[in-house]
């Protein structure tokens, strides 16, 4: 999994820079974070055991613990950063204000942790989530009614491309999901190159209905997709999920031609979409980058995913390209490195958006923030 992130430096190597004052803060009470690092399932319960050794001084304990935390890499690290800023752990560890900016003006020692974007789920989830991202911490509400809404874009049936049989069951998964989380979902079916960017700028402006009509953009509504028949709105984040072949340059049109990746991106950037400025803008893209398999993916034998049999095609699956690229809020999840091929069943959907509806069902309603979720796909699939 390849992490870009808006800071510089790897969180790993400021946890490292950082070691010295955290291990001097924590060690005020080294039981207290080890219980709340174990319950996260930060560490595993025999690192556990091992970190809770008895006699052994609280400064050995901490030093021991973000040692295990920084060599399990990024994931784990980012994960213990984001504990460190949740207001029971600061107030049992007030000194953490030092680090995580939390003053008018920042210490010596402050630093930016790693960017998480919240994705509210259940009737209580109506609370403001810390996230950050740049050089300071900002707070994405997610209070609006629905809570945005969802893209979906899936072709399915090509002019000279394969069929992508498995697509629609991706896209009910999908609007299942979603649609349980508040957002409103809306899909459109089998759009040419040249059709695709003029749905996604429709939809980045949403001026009127007719607009949405004419690419016969259909709404789950009961537990299936049906005519349109009001102007959505945005709300306080947006999802994007496109579902299609692809190349290494971008996403295939049904036509067969490649819509560049920043054709998609760009309909809502800052200056196209001003209403979701400093909002959360996530793309989900399902479609391969190239023509080859990735070693360690057998061709000739069925992997499974879950207990789901999967056959192996050439446009979706292993979870693998994770980025947050130069647009301001906006996080892109992508099946696949540039030039492989991903994994669709014909019948279950494809590895990646089958693999990514289960750990957001599974985690969305334990509180866990888009980030973790997104990494713990990536291990479900692998």
């Amino acid at each position: 999994m390849v992490i870009q992130s808006s800071t510089n430096r790897s969180i790993m190597q400021t946890l490292r820079e950082k070691k010295t004052l955290l291990t001097e803060i924590l060690s005020a009470d080294s039981s207290y974070i080890l219980q709340h690092v174990q319950q996260e399932e930060i560490v595993t319960n025999r690192d556990y055991n091992n970190l809770n050794i008895p006699n052994q001084s609280d400064e050995k304990t901490v030093v021991n613990l973000l040692d295990k935390v920084m060599n399990k890499g990024d994931t784990k690290s980012y994960e213990l950063v984001n504990l460190l800023q949740k207001p029971h752990i600061i107030k049992n560890y007030p000194r953490l204000e030092e680090i995580f900016n939390n003053h008018t003006e920042p210490s010596d020692h402050t630093f930016n942790p790693a960017p998480t974007i919240p994705i509210p789920c259940t009737d209580n989830s109506d609370l403001e989530t810390v996230v950050t991202g740049g050089d300071e911490v900002s707070l994405y509400e997610m209070t609006s009614v629905p809570r945005g809404l969802c893209l979906i874009i899936n072709n399915e049936i090509f002019e000279k491309l394969s069929e992508r049989t498995g697509s629609n069951k991706d896209a009910v998964d999908l609007a299942n999901i979603f649609s349980r989380m508040k957002f409103r979902v809306v899909m459109c079916k089998d759009k040419t190159a040249v059709e695709i960017p003029r749905v996604l700028k429709v939809f980045s402006e949403l001026k009127q209905l007719s607009d949405l009509q004419q690419y016969n953009a259909k709404e789950w509504v009961g537990g299936q997709f049906t005519d349109l028949k009001d102007l959505p709105k945005h709300g306080d984040a947006f999802v994007c999920c496109i579902l299609s072949h692809g190349k290494k340059e971008g996403v295939c049109g049904t036509d067969g031609t490649v819509v560049p990746t920043i054709d998609i991106l760009s309909p809502f950037n800052g200056t196209n979409c001003s209403i979701l400025v400093e909002k959360p803008k996530l793309f989900f893209i399902q479609a391969c980058r190239g023509k080859d398999v990735q070693k360690g993916v057998p061709v000739n034998k069925k992997p499974k995913v879950e207990g789901m049999d999967m056959e192996l095609d050439t446009d979706d699956g292993q979870v693998q390209d994770y980025t947050l690229p130069l647009y301001s809020d906006y996080l892109v999840f992508m099946a696949n490195v540039d030039q492989y091929i991903s994994i669709r069943s014909p019948t279950s959907g494809s590895w990646f958006i089958q693999s990514l509806c289960g750990q957001l069902e599974k985690s969305c309603t334990r509180g866990k923030n888009i980030y973790e979720i997104l990494s713990q796909g990536v291990s479900g699939i692998w």
